[in-house]
């Protein structure tokens, strides 16, 4: 990579070894000297070859002007040209030997600008010949040094020193003289030595090669660290890069970042211009004047290079803290584990420092959690008719998947996919035509790869989907309210889409609904959700809470909600609202709605009977069943009435058993009743009419479902083989009394 260039004219000679090109005609080699020879006009010329050097390089030369120099006789020496001829525009940098202050000075030169980066010093070629030798020398950040040895004694004089890295690569070295007509013979160069590197483009940064690591969104109120925002970039590559140029965004502000080098394994601190001050004490600090306002809740933060490329983007929550304390401020969030950028959500957590942070070091969490997961198509949410929604549960590779490993039933023209936004977690897939209504559409997505290059599997890239049409009253009802959960528990509310529609949930919300009027909003999602015909949804702030308490809990049916209204544990109501404002459903309730037979109602949830019934009407709602659990949360009713007509029946399968041993080697008590709610009393007898085993005692049951006897008796020994009968007694409030009686036999094991 080292670049040298050597000419002493010792062969007479300066169009060959090296090659000298311009105005040939005006020079000459004289006693080993290249020399002007121009005619006797005012005029200037030039002569220049070609010359990589600029990085860790030096220039020496040798000049004499036999005169003394003024505005219009004067010599440049251009150690870094971006082009041959050195009389047109260009970028580079000259020595200028002699002007009207007789000095020996650096410029540099963009387009026809020309600036003096080091002044050099008045009147030291104020002479009637002028005789100096010049070094240069830059490094490879831009860090100049001029010396100049006037009367060539041996010794260098420094002019100065200056850091400078605007123009950054090299074409040409050459001489450049602007002379009158009596001074047109005068100029003497000699001794060029140039050596050095060349300029070699930095490997351009790969996505994630740079990676936020900490973010400090909410400074206040203060823990230690000072009450200002910042972001902490992480070099996790292999190649260092200067971020001169490249963009920090939040989608509402852009900062364009200086000059900068970050090193492999180093981190830099980003702050406000303003807040530099304040960060004194810690290394590695850069100021922007523009440095985004971040959002205390969340924010989509962006990093691009200077060709458009990202580099990174996080779209962080303030969910991501796992802390409420620190939630509210004073803390960073950090990354997890560095060379698993891609986890987001599951690699950030509250910083465990002291002083609330760990700007410009290593993060106080620090871990291998690497990403072995791969992504799920989440939601398929048409936007329009000509556009689809495709949300995943992480980011994707920053590669747009290709259109054909995107397969729909029926099937539709795609005309392009694009990324929504620098998420990277939602396509949009455009079609050629429209989709059409009222038809329910499949989409397998393949090939498609998680930020990790984890690749998509076949149980987790299909989905169905329908256009949305907007929801009308009673679309959705009200189907189950839990409004006085145990000490340990959480509300919860169940809605039912009980149109033939596909309504989208983005923008509803909840509100308490008394004399026709809608209290304070609580939003449902701000995201697309796509609700299908017949589909059960749950509400509730905690889904872990709710499933604790409730094993049976449909999760995948359940929606987290920041908030719920107020459900008070006596008498209360609930409104579902549209993105319009439409009440779709309400429901006033009170704890007298709970069945008679309930001693506590405690984590018992309302359930609703009938949806061909009023949601107001007091006898459509019942206790959920002792069995259920005490709720039914994502799935049918414990009481919910079949709207055909059904003949009430108790069967016992199988009427015989071997218990223990036998196969099968217990017994079901099956129930079906035209409504629930009732209250059960169940008990086995032997032949004799003893009491063998009681199996339910006043318990309350739903519309259907089954008791189990394993052949056991109240005293915990086997019953013995022979013939048993099963009394099955239910009541209700209104005091109906309903009695069954079924027989079964205890075999022995043949």
């Amino acid at each position: 990579m080292f670049a040298q260039l050597t000419d002493s004219f010792q062969d007479s000679d300066f169009l060959n070894d090296p090659s000298w090109s311009g105005q040939n005609t005006k020079f000459t080699v004289l006693a080993n000297q290249l020399k002007l020879q121009a005619p006797a006009v005012s005029d200037d010329a030039y002569l220049s070859t070609p010359s990589k050097s600029i990085n860790d390089a030096s220039w020496e030369f040798y000049i004499r002007l036999g005169f003394n120099s003024s505005s219009t006789n004067y010599a440049r020496v251009y150690l870094v040209s971006s082009q041959q001829n050195l009389a047109d525009t260009l970028n580079g940098y000259f020595v200028m030997v002699g002007n009207t202050a007789d000095e020996i000075s650096l410029y540099k030169q963009t387009g026809s600008s020309k600036s003096k980066i080091i002044d050099g010093v008045d009147g030291k070629l104020n002479l009637a010949t002028a005789e100096v030798k010049v070094r240069v020398t830059r490094d490879a950040s831009g860090n100049w040094q001029l010396y100049s040895d006037v009367g060539t004694t041996g010794n260098y004089i420094s002019e100065g020193s200056v850091t400078d890295a605007e123009h950054f690569s090299s074409s040409y070295f050459g001489v450049y003289c602007s002379y009158t007509a009596t001074r047109s013979d005068k100029f003497y160069f000699d001794d060029f030595v140039v050596t050095g590197n060349p300029y070699v483009p930095p490997v351009p940064p790969s996505f994630k090669d740079i990676v936020f690591t900490e973010i400090f969104a909410d400074p206040s109120p203060r823990v230690e660290l000072p009450e200002t925002e910042y972001l902490e970039l992480f070099n996790r590559s292999n190649n260092a890069y200067n971020l001169s140029g490249w963009k920090l965004s939040d989608g509402s502000s852009t900062a364009t970042l200086p000059s900068y080098k970050l090193n492999p394994g180093e981190y830099v601190l980003l702050v406000a211009s303003s807040s530099v001050a304040s960060y004194i004490t810690f290394e590695n600090v850069v100021g922007l004047s523009s440095f985004p306002s971040l959002n205390n809740t969340g924010d989509i933060i962006v990093l691009k290079h200077t060709n458009g490329i990202t580099i990174d983007s996080v779209k962080y929550s303030d969910d991501w803290y796992r802390d409420d304390e620190k939630k509210q401020g004073g803390w960073s969030l950090e990354l997890i584990d560095p060379n698993n950028p891609c986890g987001e959500e599951n690699n950030w957590t509250a910083s465990e420092a002291e002083n609330g942070g760990t700007p410009g070091e290593q993060n106080s969490v620090f871990a291998n959690k690497p990403d072995l997961t791969a992504p799920k198509l989440m939601a398929a949410i048409p936007i329009g008719d000509n556009q689809l929604r495709l949300v995943f549960d992480e980011k994707l590779l920053n590669e747009i998947p290709i259109a054909e490993h995107f397969n729909f039933q029926p099937a539709v023209d795609i005309d392009h996919i694009d990324f929504e936004d620098q998420s990277l977690r939602v396509l949009t897939v455009s079609f050629s035509n429209p989709l059409q209504r009222n038809i329910l559409y499949t989409i397998d997505v393949q090939q498609v790869f998680d930020c990790s290059g984890n690749e998509i599997q076949a149980s987790f890239s299909t989905l169905e989907f329908a256009l949305p049409e907007q929801a009308n009253d009673l679309d959705v009802k009200v189907n189950e309210v839990l409004f006085n959960p145990r000490p340990t528990g959480v509300d919860f509310l169940e809605v039912v889409n009980t149109s033939n529609k596909y309504l989208n949930l983005k923008g509803w919300s909840l509100a308490t609904f008394e004399n026709d009027s809608l209290g304070k909003l609580y939003t449902v999602t701000n995201e697309d959700f796509l609700l299908r015909p017949g589909a059960y949804l749950v509400l509730t702030e905690n889904t872990d809470v709710l499933a604790g308490e409730y094993p049976q809990t449909k999760t995948e049916n359940v929606l987290e909600v920041k908030a719920l209204p107020s459900l008070n544990d006596d008498t209360g109501s609930i409104a579902v609202v549209s993105e319009q404002g439409v009440v779709i459903d309400h429901f006033a309730y009170t704890k007298d709605y709970h069945s008679v037979f309930i001693k506590d109602e405690e984590g018992v949830s309302l359930e609703r009977i009938s949806f061909e019934e009023t949601t107001n009407d007091p006898d459509n709602w019942k206790s959920a069943s002792t069995q259920s659990g005490y709720a039914t949360p994502g799935f049918i009713n414990s009481n919910a009435r079949n709207e055909t007509a059904i003949a009430e029946n108790i069967t016992i399968s199988p009427e015989i058993f071997t218990p223990i041993i036998g196969q099968p080697d217990f017994t079901e008590i099956q129930y079906k009743f035209d409504q629930g709610g009732y209250v059960a009393n169940v008990k086995v007898f032997d032949a004799n009419g003893r009491l063998t085993k009681q199996l339910a005692n006043n318990e309350l049951l739903g519309t259907e479902g089954f008791l189990r006897w394993d052949g056991d008796r109240d005293d915990g020994s086997k019953a013995r083989v022979g013939y048993y009968m099963v009394w099955f007694q239910v009541f209700d409030a209104t005091g109906s009394v309903k009695t069954f009686t079924k027989k079964l036999a205890v075999a022995a094991k043949f």
